[in-house]
């Protein structure tokens, strides 16, 4: 069960990265998911992804502050991917 609510929150933040890629902006619930996704990362440090996971944490605060690039869109396409297979 945790894991289906730890997947629908990465995919509410992969969603927001891609809104931030399209120059939408989503509001203040952005820098919730950025927190988020910056703690989840720091709690399961042992693992690759979870660095990853604080890096598209720090992306979401950066797009926040409007620096969007490509990173943004990867950081949103491997937070989908994981969904995804934690779904399966």
């Amino acid at each position: 069960m945790l894991i289906y609510l730890l997947a629908i929150m990465d995919l509410i933040s992969g969603v927001l990265l891609i809104l931030f890629s399209l120059d939408m902006d989503p509001g203040k619930i952005a820098w919730t998911f950025a927190i988020y996704l910056i703690v989840k990362g720091i709690i399961f440090i042992k693992a690759l992804s979870s660095l990853l996971d604080v890096a598209s944490g720090i992306l979401i605060i950066l797009a926040i502050f409007g620096i969007v690039n490509m990173l943004t869109l990867l950081a949103a396409v491997w937070i989908l991917q994981k969904v995804f297979f934690s779904f399966l």
